[in-house]
């Protein structure tokens, strides 16, 4: 599945901060809602608490002193304390209707109603006629019975205050539980939203890099295509424009050095056979003066002829690097094929073969493996001093074949194994050399190693040279 980036980097930045951000937004609006709630919730408490609490007081204050002046116009038979009473009866009433007004549960409104009626009632008594003082204590008395009903309204005041401030910690207790399972299920969610922004930059930034790793290898071959924003892929159209001028420069570079070792194998064959004419004596005898002048010039032309064909057999090699034959292979003949191919140097110089090779069969390239192994250890008993040990191991690691070339020569410079691999270059080791080499043994090695997805490293080794390739295997079988 493609996907589809923003316009530009920027924008792509913009947006992952935007979606990185919204969960956390829409995270703190819940949270502030379920505080607001809750604060509403308190508030709406404490004031109804409050209100009860200052009404049933109230109504027990009225009470009590509609309850004394009855008691005394029993005795003292004064107008004033009657009158008193009714006022004290009408702010029962206001308060009554108060605590009507407000929401209360409905057992709670059937006690004020039962109560209000029956306060109603009492009152009608002392309205209707004149009454003695024994029926005025009698309503007194019925008025203290009815006070008993507003000590156990006060007492509902109280149940209902703890009531509210359970309701509250529940609500508080449930927001708090709300904000909690928000932050696990945002954390996953705001972590994989990170991690695919993530990948969806890194991704153009990797191909980039890998496009100017591969096009700074000499690996021209493999077009650039980067997927991103826009901005980005315009830079990757212009590193493809980029790489198809290397590409047309490597071409015409490898083209000239074609032609020119192809026209200067014949001028340098005339050369060296007039070089070897003069040499052996049969166009007369020289003095020493010129035999020594002979000499030089078939020990030059000898050598001119040898980096003529290695940089045909490098033209001829290169052109191979971007062709893969996978084939099963078995291991141990191209092994001993390879050793066959350098009896010569070996016995030359002494030097025995310290050899490990698995009894396997790979999918790989023959005849690369073959020019890796072949130069690799060409190299390695260059450098080699007399009657020395050359150590050549293949294994098995996983899924890789692991090819390690160690020697007990001079070794390579750690500021030089940057470059050794560069066609053309000679480390420090090869002025020592009596013959020089082309310096294109490791390039192609280098070539082939990249054209089958592997690695090269140099590693440290006292004394000596450590040359390890990694090359990917898919399949592998036991040899029988």
């Amino acid at each position: 599945m493609r996907l589809r980036y923003p316009r530009s980097f920027i924008h792509l930045i913009v947006l992952g901060f935007a979606l990185v951000c919204l969960p956390l937004a829409l995270a703190l609006f819940t949270s502030a809602v379920s505080m607001q709630k809750l604060a509403d919730q308190s508030k709406r408490a404490v004031y109804q608490s409050v209100h009860y609490a200052r009404a049933s007081r109230s109504l027990a204050e009225e009470m009590t002193r509609m309850e004394r002046h009855l008691r005394q116009y029993a005795v003292l038979g004064d107008v004033e304390l009657l009158l008193a009473y009714q006022a004290a009866h009408q702010s029962v009433r206001s308060v009554l209707t108060d605590l009507l007004a407000a929401p209360h549960e409905s057992t709670l409104v059937a006690a004020l109603r039962d109560f209000s009626d029956r306060e109603q009632q009492i009152y009608a008594k002392l309205s209707v006629r004149h009454l003695e003082p024994e029926e005025v204590d009698q309503i007194a008395d019925e008025l203290g019975g009815l006070s008993r009903v507003v000590d156990r309204l006060l007492a509902h005041g109280d149940i209902l205050t703890e009531r509210e401030v359970a309701n509250t910690q529940q609500m508080a207790a449930h927001a708090r539980d709300v904000v909690i399972r928000q932050l696990w299920l945002l954390l996953p969610v705001g972590l994989a939203v990170i991690w695919g922004f993530v990948l969806m930059t890194s991704r153009p930034i990797r191909q980039i890099e890998q496009a100017i790793e591969a096009m700074g290898q000499g690996d021209f071959a493999s077009r650039v295509e980067i997927e991103g924003p826009g901005d980005l892929r315009r830079l990757g159209f212009r590193l493809e424009w980029l790489r198809e001028q290397l590409r047309q420069v490597e071409d015409q570079k490898t083209r000239f050095l074609q032609q020119v070792s192809h026209d200067l194998k014949t001028p340098l064959a005339a050369l060296r056979e007039g070089a070897d004419l003069l040499v052996d004596g049969s166009v007369g005898s020289l003095s020493v003066a010129q035999q020594e002048v002979a000499q030089i010039l078939q020990h030059n032309s000898v050598r001119l002829q040898r980096q003529i064909e290695g940089l045909l057999q490098f033209s001829a090699l290169q052109a191979q690097a971007t062709s893969v034959v996978m084939s099963l292979t078995p291991l141990r003949p191209l092994v001993k094929k390879v050793l066959a191919a350098q009896q010569l140097p070996l016995l030359s110089k002494n030097i025995s073969i310290e050899l490990a090779c698995p009894n396997l069969i790979v999918e790989t390239d023959a005849e690369k493996l073959r020019v890796i192994l072949d130069n690799l250890l060409s190299n390695a008993i260059r450098y080699a001093p007399q009657r020395s040990v050359v150590k050549l191991t293949l294994a098995q690691q996983e899924a890789t074949l692991l090819l390690d070339v160690l020697d007990e020569g001079p070794g390579i410079a750690p500021e030089e194994r940057k470059r050794i691999f560069e066609r053309f270059y000679h480390g420090s080791a090869s002025a020592e050399q009596r013959v020089k080499s082309s310096g294109l043994g490791l390039a192609i090695v280098a070539e082939f190693v990249r054209a089958l997805r592997g690695s090269i490293v140099v590693l440290e080794n006292q004394p000596g040279a450590h040359f390890r390739v990694s090359l990917p295997i898919l399949h592998w079988s036991q040899e029988r």
